[in-house]
C-alpha cells in the first residue's frame, strides 16, 4: 500500500513539472534571512494600486500569515491599509480554520506557538518537541488513549469562521508570490479580495484540495509553488495553479483567468512536497476537496485529530510528540 502511493504520488509529481513551470519559495526557519519580495521597485500596492502619494508602507507585510510561523516572506508591495484589511477580514478566519491544529503541530506564531482550550481540554507547548495536556473529568488523560498504541485522540472545535475568507486567503497569497507580470492578468479579483463581505467571487472554480499530513515534520518548514503551465498545455489545462503547505497540511487550487471561469478544463493534481521516507514511515497522506465558497459564517466545526507520542511522563501529563 505504501510503495503504491509512493509511486502514485512520483507520477503526480512528474504530471505536474510536465505542464508547470514552478516558482518555489521556502521557509525553514523563522531566523533565516528574509526574502523582500517587491525589494527596490515603485512603492505601488499590488492589491488597491495606490503609491506613496496616496498611502503608506511603514509596516511589514507578510506574504503567508505570521501566525503560520513565516516571519521571512515580507511583501513591500503591499500598502498599510490593505494589509490591514487582510488581517481583519481574512487572516482572522484562516486563523480560526486552523487553530485547533497549530497547538498539536507546534507551529510559532508571533507570540508563540498558540494553546488549545475547551472546557475540560488545555494543550499547550513546553517548546517544539513537548506537549502539556490537561484533561478534566473521570480517567485524565487514560481517555483520550487509542488502545495499543501510543496514540491520543482528541476531539476539537474549531473557531468560527467564513470560507469564503479562506478561499481569498490563499488567492491573496498566491498573487503575491507571482511576478508583476503575472499577477497584473487578475486584476479582476482585487476587488474582490478587498470587499468586506463574504460573497464568493470564482463561479465555477475547481475545489480546493487539502491533505493532510501523517506523521511527524519539520513545525518551521513553509512551501509556496505557483505553479505556471508551459505554452504546450495553456489551452488544454488552467494557467495558473497555488500549491501551499505548512504543517501537517498543503493546499492545491486553481486561479482561474477570466477567460477561465466557468470552464471545464484539465486539473493536474500536485504531489505531497515530502521525502518518500515520511510516508513508509508514517503512512500514506489523503485529501478532501474543500469548497470554501459559502458567505455564511460556520460555527461549532467538530474535528479528531490523532497525535502519536514517542513519551509520556510518569503523570501522564506531558507528551513528546511524534505527530
Amino acid at each position: 500500500m505504501i510503495e503504491k502511493f509512493i509511486e502514485f504520488n512520483e507520477k503526480r509529481g512528474r504530471a505536474l513539472t510536465e505542464r508547470y513551470v514552478l516558482h518555489m519559495f521556502n521557509v525553514f526557519s523563522p531566523t533565516q534571512v528574509k526574502r523582500r519580495l517587491g525589494h527596490k521597485q515603485p512603492k505601488v500596492c499590488r492589491y488597491c494600486g495606490k503609491d506613496e502619494s496616496s498611502t503608506t508602507f511603514r509596516e511589514e507585510s507578510h506574504a503567508i500569515p505570521i501566525f503560520l510561523g513565516n516571519k521571512t516572506i515580507i511583501d513591500e508591495m503591499e500598502c498599510d491599509q490593505c494589509n490591514h484589511h487582510f488581517g481583519d477580514h481574512l487572516e482572522n478566519s484562516f486563523a480560526a480554520y486552523t487553530h485547533p491544529h497549530r497547538p498539536f503541530q507546534r507551529i510559532r506564531g508571533r507570540n508563540g506557538i498558540p494553546k488549545y482550550k475547551a472546557r475540560d481540554l488545555e494543550v499547550s507547548a513546553v517548546d517544539q518537541s513537548n506537549l502539556v495536556i490537561c484533561v478534566g473529568g473521570e480517567g485524565g488523560i487514560d481517555v483520550l488513549e487509542v488502545e495499543g498504541k501510543n496514540q491520543l485522540r482528541f476531539q476539537v472545535v474549531r473557531q468560527p469562521y467564513y470560507p469564503t475568507a479562506i478561499h481569498k486567503m490563499l488567492i491573496k497569497m498566491a498573487l503575491a508570490m507571482m511576478p508583476d507580470d503575472d499577477h497584473r492578468l487578475f486584476d479582476y479579483l482585487k476587488p474582490w479580495l478587498l470587499s468586506k463581505d463574504h460573497k464568493p467571487g470564482l463561479s465555477g472554480s475547481v475545489p480546493v484540495i487539502e491533505w493532510g499530513i501523517s506523521g511527524g515534520v519539520n513545525p518551521n518548514k513553509i512551501t509556496c509553488i505557483v505553479a505556471k503551465v508551459r505554452d504546450a498545455f495553456k489551452d488544454s489545462t488552467y494557467r495558473y495553479q497555488f500549491i501551499f503547505q505548512y504543517g501537517n497540511f498543503q493546499y492545491q487550487l486553481v486561479i482561474p483567468l477570466p477567460e477561465e471561469c466557468g470552464q471545464q478544463k484539465d486539473f493536474v493534481y500536485a504531489p505531497v512536497f515530502l521525502h518518500d521516507e515520511q510516508f513508509r514511515l508514517f503512512g500514506p497522506s489523503d485529501y478532501q476537496e474543500k469548497h470554501f465558497d459559502s458567505p455564511d459564517r460556520v460555527h461549532g466545526e467538530e474535528l479528531s485529530i490523532l497525535l502519536q507520542y514517542s513519551d509520556r511522563s510518569s503523570e501522564g501529563s506531558e507528551a513528546k510528540a511524534a505527530d
